[in-house]
């Protein structure tokens, strides 16, 4: 997947995302929600989920790579839609 389209999509779902009228209370909730799992993974934990990534990333091929590219502008261009009937 090339960064910028990576980046792009993610830029546009977070625009989205924080037009939301309750982005805020959201936003609050699910900080309390990861800090509270960071708190409670411990370092093997950790290791072993960036070592999965690692994997994943070392192994994925460019056709799959290709395919997420895809979907992600989907769905970033599903959600605008989305959201958009929403501030009608």
């Amino acid at each position: 997947m090339n960064n910028t389209h990576f980046d792009e999509a993610w830029n546009d779902i977070k625009e989205t995302w924080n037009g939301s009228a309750r982005a805020e209370e959201i936003n609050l909730e699910v900080s309390v929600l990861i800090a509270e799992l960071k708190s409670k993974v411990s370092p093997f934990e950790k290791q072993s989920i960036k070592d999965d990534i690692e994997l994943i990333k070392r192994n994925t091929s460019q056709f799959e790579k290709d395919s997420i590219d895809r979907d992600l502008q989907l769905i970033s261009k599903s959600l605008k839609k989305f959201m958009e009937l929403f501030k009608k």
